[in-house]
């Protein structure tokens, strides 16, 4: 039940999100569209590069047995979260008065603001909401989540339905509102786990009659630990889109974005997925490598077939659906198209896959041999898929990114079971598997 009811509410949100983009178009024109896909894409790359390389190490130690000393780490690391919002907005007013970048004086105060608002709010949204999944509340994270990523939208789209929202910068305050709250509703809920925790440590140690010490390994170690698994994931980032960027410079407009928009629906199975099993998987990796180490292969292959099989069950659904979501959206419908989307869905069903050994590695603490081998995946596929869209187009560039996915799935689960098997190994000798 609880992973119907974490893909009904994730499949919800992205039809939300889905009728906001044509509200917004119908209600506000498509300089409006324009706005919130600036907003969008702000977003995401935010999401990835205000980690600061703290958010695959914090996640780690929240997921172990004794989470004490990670939660009290949390509120160190949100300070450093807020300092660097603050720098950021501070960096882009200052470039903005100084007519620094032309870019910005294009784009209107309200909407600048509101760009920043909903980029800051998402990160922080997204690393609480994070954290109370790796403390093994999936109930709670999963409804957290369909509150920032499904449930405003919805409010957004009744009140440009009734004439109550009559601009974008309104919709973006409505998006970075209900992100501040679900950040102060996960951290009350992280702070009432805490609370829980510490009354459980003390029942044990007077049951003991001694005094009860946790472990504090500090912000310091929560960074340096993480930092190795935060370049990797840059460049995991920035193979998801390179072959975007390549192909930009070598197809049509019109071509790029017939390929885009097979992208973007592809894209669905490896978020559906994400939110479906892989916030879940994470912590249940971390705490059985933790607890009984022979446990986590067991763990890691019905992780492995439960994101197998929702992406299977999605790209099948998008592929019986995709002529009316092609006629639907005015694009061709040939031979052509149904390859580049087929390519595609194979693709993101592999990064679906590679997103769960991700989280294995996490929990192996592989940064960095996961970093130096994503590094070698790149330094092969980007001018691989050069020669590809040279050649072939957007067809090559479909290729390419699947490439990219069968590099990254080859490594990963290469990586995972060497260490995997290391780790059984020195459990089986006696040695001691967990850390800080």
């Amino acid at each position: 039940m609880p992973l119907i009811f974490r893909f009904s509410l994730r499949i919800a949100a992205l039809a939300l999100k889905f009728l906001l983009t044509i509200a917004i178009a119908r209600a506000l024109g498509f300089s409006a569209v324009a706005d919130y896909g600036l907003a969008l894409a702000v977003s995401v790359v935010a999401s990835k590069l205000l980690g600061l390389g703290f958010s695959a190490e914090i996640n780690r130690r929240l997921s172990l047995p004794n989470p004490r000393s990670a939660i009290r780490d949390t509120r160190g690391v949100l300070l450093l979260y807020g300092a660097a919002y603050a720098l950021i907005a501070l960096l882009v007013i200052s470039a903005r008065e100084l007519s620094a970048f032309d870019a910005l004086d294009r784009i209107q105060p309200g909407v600048l603001w509101g760009v920043m608002l909903v980029a800051f709010s998402e990160h922080a949204g997204l690393e609480t909401n994070s954290w109370v999944f790796s403390l093994h509340r999936a109930r709670a994270g999963a409804i957290f989540l369909f509150v920032r990523t499904g449930a405003w939208a919805g409010v957004a789209v009744l009140g440009l339905m009734v004439g109550a929202v009559h601009s974008i910068e309104t919709v973006f305050v409505l998006w970075w509102a209900t992100n501040a709250l679900v950040v102060i509703a996960a951290c009350l809920f992280i702070a009432h786990t805490r609370k829980a925790l510490d009354r459980t440590a003390v029942r044990v140690a007077r049951v003991s009659q001694g005094a009860y010490v946790g472990h504090r390994a500090g912000v310091r170690a929560v960074w340096i630990d993480g930092l190795p698994f935060f370049f990797a994931t840059v460049v995991l980032s920035g193979l998801q889109y390179a072959e975007r960027f390549v192909a930009s410079g070598m197809v049509t407009a019109s071509e790029l974005g017939r390929y885009v928009f097979a992208w973007s629906i592809a894209n669905t199975i490896q978020t559906i997925a994400y939110a479906t099993i892989v916030v879940t998987a994470g912590p249940r990796l971390v705490r059985a490598l933790e607890v009984s180490p022979h446990e986590f292969g067991a763990t890691l292959h019905r992780s492995v077939r439960a994101s197998l099989g929702i992406s299977a069950g999605c790209a099948a659904g998008v592929l019986i659906a995709s002529k009316p979501i092609f006629s639907i959206s005015h694009q061709p419908a040939g031979a052509h198209e149904y390859a580049l989307l087929a390519i595609l869905l194979v693709s993101f069903l592999l990064r679906s896959l590679a997103d769960v050994l991700w989280s294995s590695a996490i929990a192996l603490r592989l940064g960095r041999r996961v970093s130096v081998a994503i590094c070698g995946v790149a330094a092969v596929c980007v001018p691989a898929g050069w020669l590809l869209i040279a050649h072939v187009g957007t067809l090559g560039a479909a290729i390419a990114h699947l490439c990219a996915s069968v590099g990254i799935v080859s490594i990963l689960v290469w990586l995972v079971a060497r260490a995997h098997g290391s780790a059984v190994s020195q459990f089986r000798k006696g040695g001691v598997l967990h850390a800080s």
